[in-house]
């Protein structure tokens, strides 16, 4: 998919407030209450699964579906400490500005009511200006709550918590910047370590693609970015989405020399400060990943539900991807992500025949269960 570009001012950002709405796709039946849901950003819309749905593989029903006419494709989703859903968006209709939203779990819980939900905090840049941010495309939380965005405009940027109760460009409280690479995605530890995916400037397919640690002491203050340890990952893997689980092991998702896999570096090569360069402790592939016929990946994303199985979006109707494979939402167990190797699902989420469950997933989270 081409990204789009955003050209127009900030001026339109209280039309966008006004008519920028999402709207139910599907009822859910009631369920009972559950721990966590499993939230998907597909290209037309958002699915949640949660319960019974998690547990057992088929065309399984969504709890909710929900979709946008002017947003589509989210490139990333997060949930912030009050459990409200952000996202950033690949594709942007009318050129509107690119935004970092938010969908309040009170609007969520209207949504799955049947209500149109305009969302009330759309954090953008204001007209010519590059604050916030040009291009988004990755976010987080940290432990104080702000929010922290990789951008297109080769910058990492933090928000105060208190910069985005309301819609606006606010200037970033800190912006990271680097001429030797390209910030793409990122992740915080349990630590609260801040992780970032860096392809290397001008990108060399010789140049491993890096995972920079930020560490809070790191990301104090505005200017260039420096970080506390750099990773070059194994098998020179263009990176779609990275994980840890419980005990700190990073998973990192997207294709390798041998087509897409996962593969695990241990907590224990995470650690100390300078460059690094470890194996891969253990290497997932899988049939169910799809055959991969272009230059990206057919992976979507990954994230660990509170049992410890590792969940993976395999969009694989995609140009890059064979169309002959189910577009699905897979999960491993602990037990076969111990073992790696070709591995068979233990549970699969497929699309039904409407597509109306799930269609093109893209990146995933594990959060709120909605009742």
């Amino acid at each position: 998919m081409t990204r789009n570009h955003v050209t127009k001012i900030g001026a339109l950002m209280l039309a966008i407030a006004a008519t920028f709405a999402f709207s139910i796709q599907i009822a859910a039946a009631k369920t009972k209450t559950k721990q966590q849901g499993l939230w998907i950003g597909g290209e037309k819309y958002f699915s949640e699964f949660q319960g019974k749905a998690l547990k057992q593989s088929g065309a399984n029903r969504a709890n909710l579906a929900f979709g946008s006419n002017l947003y589509f494709a989210p490139d990333s989703i997060a949930f912030d400490t009050h459990e409200n859903l952000w996202a950033v968006f690949q594709g942007i209709n009318d050129n509107l500005p690119a935004p970092a939203l938010e969908i309040t779990r009170g609007e969520l819980a209207a949504l799955k009511a049947g209500n149109v939900v305009h969302p009330k905090v759309l954090i953008s840049r204001q007209g010519n200006s590059s604050v916030p941010f040009v291009d988004p495309q990755s976010i987080g939380f940290d432990a104080a709550g702000d929010l922290w965005v990789v951008d297109g405009g080769q910058q990492i940027v933090e928000l105060l918590a208190s910069q985005i109760q309301k819609s606006g460009g606010p200037t970033p409280k800190i912006t990271i910047t680097s001429s030797s690479a390209s910030p793409f995605r990122l992740r915080f530890d349990s630590s609260d370590n801040l992780w970032v995916v860096e392809s290397p400037l001008p990108f060399n397919p010789v140049n491993p693609i890096q995972l920079w640690k930020f560490a809070p002491s790191d990301r104090m203050s505005t200017g260039s970015a420096n970080p506390s340890l750099i990773v070059n990952l194994p098998d020179l893997f263009f990176f779609v989405d990275l994980a840890f689980d419980s005990s700190g092991n990073l998973w990192i998702a997207g294709p390798g020399s041998d087509g897409d896999a996962l593969e695990m570096i241990s907590a224990s090569n995470l650690t100390g400060t300078g460059e690094v360069s470890p194996p891969a402790a253990v290497t997932v592939t899988s049939s169910s990943f799809g055959t991969l016929v272009g230059s990206g990946s057919c992976l979507g994303g990954i994230d660990f539900d509170s049992s410890g199985n590792l969940w993976v979006s395999v969009g694989t109707d995609n140009g890059d991807c064979d169309g002959n494979t189910t577009t699905q939402v897979i999960s491993f167990t602990p037990a076969q992500l111990g073992t790696g190797g070709n591995l068979t699902p233990s549970v699969a989420i497929s699309q039904n025949k409407r597509e109306t469950n799930l269609f093109l997933p893209g990146p995933l989270r594990l959060g709120p269960a909605l009742q």
